[in-house]
């Protein structure tokens, strides 16, 4: 599985590593450390075009500034296998890019994942994931819910990262917006 995600940068990505541990340590929670690094996912594939995506990458982030955005609350993706996140403030500089990604990425692509669609997409920081269960997800949601989760986020870059490999969450290629 590949994604096009972006890296958070150097003051958000330390809270959300704290926020990791928290669980950790009071709720058991360790599989979101099978996720190098924090981050927030643009658009998710079973399989890429990997030169074409990375050629296609360099060209988008030489047109594309830095900006910023912001975390706020929690969310829960229900399901059989829940997942706890801190949604992203959707700016629309964030969605023009989102679909211009998407729209490029798709013929790329195979199976892309449609939850990250334009008509879909909810940006979001991952908090915990695949080891979630009724008691562990109370104890999260008792961890966090109590305390703000406001957290600014500079968008810095695009990053091509590949899941299903050793390490998990490999980042391919990494590719920085302009000044």
């Amino acid at each position: 599985m590949y994604a096009i995600i972006s890296k958070l940068d150097k003051q958000s990505a330390p809270i959300i590593s704290e926020l990791w541990q928290t669980l950790c340590r009071a709720c058991g929670l360790s599989a979101i450390y099978n996720i190098p690094t924090p981050h927030f996912s643009w658009f998710v594939s079973e399989d890429i075009s990997l030169d074409e995506m990375a050629a296609f990458m360099a060209q988008l982030v030489k047109k594309v500034a830095k900006f910023s955005t912001h975390t706020f609350g929690l969310g829960v993706f229900t399901g059989e296998k829940p997942v706890l996140y801190s949604p992203i403030v959707k700016s629309a500089e964030m969605f023009t890019l989102h679909e211009e990604i998407w729209e490029q990425a798709v013929p790329m692509s195979d199976c892309p994942n449609d939850y990250y669609s334009p008509k879909m997409w909810l940006p979001h920081v991952t908090l915990a994931l695949d080891d979630l269960n009724q008691e562990n997800l109370i104890c999260a949601v008792n961890q966090l819910a109590f305390q703000p989760l406001a957290i600014d986020i500079n968008v810095v870059n695009l990053v091509i990262a590949q899941y299903d490999g050793h390490p998990p969450g490999k980042m391919l290629h990494i590719f920085n917006f302009m000044d």
